[in-house]
């Protein structure tokens, strides 16, 4: 089941790709389509595992906020509960509820329960892989990987094949749109393609490829993705001046992404002349630009409430701007330009 529905896509990419990449991708793209194939053994026992997890979850809470209520404890019969009505009766209930909230300490009672259940869910996982890891030797282990990379069986697949999934589909959109804006006639809208999901699979590429590297580590591969992804956002940029060339690159700077990503070539997922200049991307800029602006208010703010002179508080903003910035963006220092222009503002 898993190789037909890997050769839907394997196959359109098959049909497309050839006649876009071929002679441009540094090399064959050999692990590609196993890695896809791997991706859809591994849905089809993963996903059913998420659901049931999901429905067992929602269950447990279901029963505890059925039958359980710390202040005002009611007898409630099985047959005469109706679930729906209960849960129109609960939303009804969120704005008086928040209304006669007194503070923090009944915020924490109707938790409770939830969280409880939560450590619960998280400790007993735990529990049993220590259990195991100190019950089995090292050959017990060893013979019991042999024995599920014989079967093809590797739940963690799920999550470390998904990114090549991604890209290819990717690949194959920009391939199609380049037949499409190859074929089309003058006047018609040209096709566009977004690298949106792209990005998002490259900057935790490092992550579901491997586990947690070492802080120096992780920070080179943080670089590269940025530059990664900031030169395929150059790239999706020219699709609006050169696109035939635009989508071209494009095609091929994700297939050789793909092909480097299921090699655990992390550090270099294009080559330096794929990326050229491209400047590199800051991951979430806008929310770490709030995240300044709240702690620069909450700052200044306190330092009001504590009767600082006005003198004080216009030399100490610059100070918690600048100080913020670096601690939020890790140690990243303005220039000297964009420092003066925050202590002389203009």
């Amino acid at each position: 089941m898993a190789q037909r529905h890997a050769e839907i896509l394997l196959a359109e990419a098959r049909d497309v790709l050839p006649g876009v990449a071929t002679g441009r991708v540094p090399r064959g793209q050999a692990l590609t389509p196993v890695w896809v194939t791997r991706w859809w053994y591994a849905a089809q026992l993963s996903i059913p595992l998420y659901l049931i997890g999901l429905v067992t979850f929602a269950l447990i809470v279901w029963k505890v906020g059925a039958h359980a209520s710390w202040e005002n404890p009611r007898p409630t019969d099985p047959e005469t509960i109706d679930p729906l009505r209960q849960i129109v009766e609960r939303v009804a209930a969120i704005p008086g509820a928040v209304r006669a909230w007194d503070g923090p300490a009944d915020a924490f009672e109707a938790l409770r329960g939830l969280l409880a259940i939560m450590i619960a869910l998280t400790a007993v996982p735990i529990v049993l892989r220590i259990g195991r890891a100190r019950s089995e030797g090292p050959e017990q282990r060893q013979r019991r990987e042999q024995s599920r990379r014989r079967k093809g069986l590797d739940p963690g697949d799920y999550v470390r094949c998904w990114p090549v999934v991604v890209l290819l589909v990717a690949a194959v959109q920009c391939a199609r749109a380049y037949k499409q804006w190859d074929a089309r006639q003058p006047g018609e809208n040209p096709p566009r393609v977004s690298m949106r999901a792209v990005e998002r699979v490259i900057w935790r590429a490092h992550r579901t490829r491997r586990a947690k590297a070492r802080a120096h580590h992780e920070r080179m591969l943080k670089t590269h993705s940025a530059h990664v992804v900031g030169a395929l956002r150059a790239a999706e940029v020219k699709q609006d001046i050169d696109q035939g060339r635009a989508l071209l690159d494009l095609t091929v700077m994700l297939l050789t992404i793909a092909e480097r990503y299921a090699e655990g070539r992390l550090g270099q997922l294009l080559d330096d002349q794929q990326m050229g200049d491209a400047a590199p991307v800051v991951p979430r800029e806008r929310l770490r630009m709030l995240a300044v602006g709240a702690v620069a208010v909450l700052v200044m703010a306190g330092a009001s409430w504590a009767n600082f002179p006005e003198a004080a508080l216009l030399a100490l903003l610059p100070v918690v701007v600048l100080g913020a910035g670096m601690a939020i963006n890790r140690g990243k220092r303005p220039t000297p330009a964009e420092l003066t222009d925050l202590l002389i503002p203009r």
